[in-house]
């Protein structure tokens, strides 16, 4: 039976100190039970530092990587884990975990043996401010959708989260806002150190690749509440995100979806359909913001029709 002894968090952080104060508040009362914190910093300042010097707490340890990237960040801290650490759970920096969170989380491991991996529950805001005729449009393009009690992966740009969870379900994917894996899961399979700098698909194609090994392995559990308050500090600029976006999820496809001609249908059509919403978007209401979004869409697209061999082989940051 795991207990919260057996659990090392992890929390890569950029330059977001007030956010972290916020979220280690939330933790404090498991500090005196669970084995470690590891703050895994990344920041341009020293202000994430000196907060945890402040702290005082001798269950909290900093590790500082020059290098922002979340994948490397999320690896050197699984390098660091206390030696007797069972689970690993990731934290981002701009979370609220209930007070239940952690005893919910080792019920699932200790009520189903094929767990390997299991994720708390939190409302998606995107998904629920979405109209419904672009919900629609997005369910018959593949695109990601919301859905209830279940978690999928249709396509390589479509994943669904659910609107609704009243059960703990069996999931093809767990979001990188919390995740908590066994560490035996990290003697097989690391973070993709391609995906190097900000990504937006590390934790959707980490915890697809160990579904696909374990199809019965992966698990998102209601009764783990938490809240995620989506900091805007160091969000990537319009255009690099643009190119970020689109690199990624031609990666992903290569790596994880182009194994059957209907995976490479559901992949052109997916894109047929995101260029149809952006330019619907664009004529509803014709803003610099829409413009712009659809610009760098057209962009990032074709640079990726121009790089195929090099996105499939890994080479994906190239365009930085």
């Amino acid at each position: 039976m795991y207990a919260l002894q057996d659990i090392s968090i992890i929390i890569p952080t950029y330059n977001r100190a007030e956010d972290l104060k916020t979220t280690l508040h939330t933790i404090k009362p498991f500090l005196t039970k669970i084995r470690e914190v590891i703050i895994v910093d990344q920041s341009k300042n020293d202000e994430t530092k000196n907060l945890i010097n402040l702290l005082k707490n001798k269950k909290i340890r900093y590790i500082y990587s020059k290098i922002p990237s979340i994948t490397l960040a999320r690896n050197l801290g699984v390098k660091n884990i206390h030696k007797a650490a069972k689970i690993i759970c990731f934290i981002d920096d701009d979370v609220t975990l209930n007070k239940n969170y952690f005893k919910n989380i080792l019920a699932v491991f200790n009520n189903n043996a094929s767990a390997k991996a299991v994720a708390g529950f939190f409302i998606n805001e995107n998904l629920s401010k979405r109209r419904k005729f672009e919900i629609v449009l997005r369910k018959l393009f593949f695109l990601d959708n919301p859905d209830k009690n279940r978690a999928r992966i249709i396509s390589a740009y479509g994943n669904t989260y659910p609107k609704e969870l009243n059960q703990v379900i069996n999931s093809q994917w767990i979001p990188g806002v919390n995740m908590c894996y066994k560490k035996e899961v990290f003697r097989e399979q690391k973070f993709d150190e391609n995906l190097l700098g900000y990504t937006i698909g590390e934790d959707i194609d980490f915890s697809h690749r160990l579904y696909k090994k374990y199809p019965d392995s992966v698990f998102i559990t209601p009764y783990a509440k938490l809240v995620h308050r989506a900091s805007n500090v160091e969000r990537t600029p319009t255009e690099k995100m643009a190119y970020i976006n689109q690199v990624d999820h031609f990666y992903f496809f290569f790596k994880n979806k182009n194994d059957s001609f209907l995976e490479r249908v559901k992949f052109s059509w997916s894109l047929v359909g995101i260029t149809l919403l952006r330019t619907f978007n664009l004529l509803i209401k014709p803003t610099k913001v829409n413009y712009l979004k659809e610009k760098y869409f057209i962009k990032s697209l074709i640079y990726c029709l121009s790089n195929l061999k090099k996105i499939k082989s890994g080479k994906v940051r190239e365009f930085l």
